[in-house]
């Protein structure tokens, strides 16, 4: 029996997963996200988190003022700090959109060490179980999801919205 060689699993690997077409508003329309479909158009789901200062922030309470843009996110992923100084931009320009880094099943001393030493100037969450990311279908990292004011999902992505100022104005 042959083996079988790595190029090849990943070839299988790529084709059971599916693949990222690009959608007209900059994000990922596919099978990577089951859940963008049934989540685009609809509330979004409530939850409660802990920050890095342990304090509780319910989503509920923040998406009622203004558009709210929450990025998953891990310590250990490339993407994931190429984005940081691109969030930390948008957190300045864009008063009115609030950013909540959700950091997932890390524990809350590496995430701060972390958010430390890159400067993350946005509020970071801490999922550490998980659980919020499998209510929201993630299945990789990292991915942005766009809540209009009122907590309405109006962008599900595994990169930024590249029409981010059209997308908060609206």
């Amino acid at each position: 029996m042959k083996s079988v060689r790595p190029l090849a699993l990943s070839f299988l690997l790529i084709l059971a997963l599916g693949s990222c077409s690009p959608s007209t508003d900059g994000g990922c329309r596919s099978q990577w996200a089951p859940s963008a479909s049934r989540l685009l158009g609809a509330q979004a789901p409530n939850f409660v988190l802990p920050n890095l200062a342990g304090e509780k922030v319910e989503l509920a309470s923040l998406t009622g003022k203004k558009p709210t843009l929450l990025v998953f996110w891990a310590t250990w992923c490339p993407t994931c700090k190429e984005e940081i100084p691109i969030l930390n931009e948008w957190s300045q320009k864009f008063p009115d959109l609030t950013i909540l880094g959700i950091d997932v099943q890390e524990s809350r001393e590496r995430v701060q060490a972390f958010a430390q030493k890159q400067k993350i100037q946005y509020p970071i969450l801490l999922d550490e179980e998980g659980e919020v990311a499998q209510q929201y279908g993630l299945v990789g990292i990292p991915a942005a999801i766009l809540l209009a004011k009122g907590g309405k999902v109006i962008y599900y992505g595994f990169a930024l919205p590249r029409n981010i100022e059209r997308l908060i104005e609206e």
